[in-house]
């Protein structure tokens, strides 16, 4: 990469960090990202609001009303112990960013830093970190999540530091990756000859042209996560039930799917529109911060 290229790329990402309302308007001229984008904006508004999409209570019990398919009362129906599905699924919600965001920016945050002192130290530390996340990263990380949570049992909070200790590593990778390739640049060089300090370097120098694919990797992570959750939930490993996670609201569905198909229907539909729009959204991003596509995309 040339000092120019790399120039071009920390504008970008400068102004993802620092100009979301550009970054979102550029975005936001592709329908795919406009997909995505007004499903994050959705899941947002109805996590923040849960009380104002629902008069029920998540927990709320309507016995003589189990397994009721959608009607007036319950639109979209009831599940095995009269608990209304669109209440369990708002307040899922909840969950799922509450899991999932905090996970996969610790995730971002330790690994960055971990990087960061990998890439930049070389030498010793460099081949200790690299030993180090080679064996975290031997271990599948669905087994290792499984394992740790098994130790620690499950709750929200240790789901969280979990997923976040499985995901950390590849944050640790691209930041040092990103650290080796930008230090040797010319403009780096330039700056230490003439008695910039470490911090110096590192804080105005390196971090800004190693954001953009930070960026690209959190965005893609993060419908990851989301399913993880639900997927531990589902398991009995993740949040414990009455806790209306869609892996739970799953769990608790499919075990009288044969009567009423819907605990299972709509938790399964929630979380395939959720990592599209997720999914969606991040490959725009990728697609914008590239650095394979920076010249194609200035072009148009």
């Amino acid at each position: 990469m040339s000092g120019k290229f790399l120039s071009s790329l920390a504008d970008r990402a400068r102004a993802a960090v620092l100009s979301p309302p550009l970054l979102l308007r550029e975005l936001s001229r592709r329908p795919t990202a406009l997909f995505g984008l007004l499903v994050m904006i959705a899941l947002v508004l109805v996590a923040t609001f849960a009380p104002v999409f629902t008069s029920y209570g998540p927990a709320e019990q309507e016995i003589s009303r189990r397994l009721e398919g959608p009607s007036a009362n319950h639109l979209l129906g009831t599940d095995h112990l009269g608990r209304d599905l669109l209440s369990r699924l708002v307040y899922g919600s909840r969950v799922a960013l509450g899991t999932a965001l905090p996970a996969v920016l610790t995730a971002l945050l330790v690994g960055s830093i971990l990087g960061l002192v990998a890439g930049y130290s070389g030498g010793w530390v460099d081949n200790v970190m690299l030993v180090t996340l080679d064996t975290t990263q031997a271990f599948p990380a669905v087994i290792l999540t499984m394992a740790l949570l098994a130790l620690l049992g499950p709750s929200i909070r240790n789901v969280i530091i979990v997923i976040a200790v499985t995901w950390m590593p590849g944050y640790a990778r691209v930041t040092r990756a990103q650290v080796l390739s930008v230090k040797k640049e010319m403009f780096v060089e330039v700056e230490r000859s003439l008695g910039a300090s470490d911090l110096y370097l590192v804080l105005v120098h390196i971090v800004p042209n190693i954001i953009a694919p930070l960026l690209i990797l959190l965005a893609m992570d993060l419908p990851s996560v989301i399913t993880m959750e639900a997927g531990l939930s589902f398991l009995g490993l993740g949040v414990r039930p009455p806790t209306p996670s869609w892996g739970v609201i799953l769990s608790d569905g499919f075990s009288k799917v044969r009567i009423s198909p819907w605990p299972v229907v709509w938790p399964s539909l929630t979380l395939t529109i959720t990592t599209l729009g997720f999914t969606l959204f991040g490959e725009a991003l990728r697609d914008y911060l590239d650095p394979k596509l920076v010249g194609h995309l200035s072009r148009k």
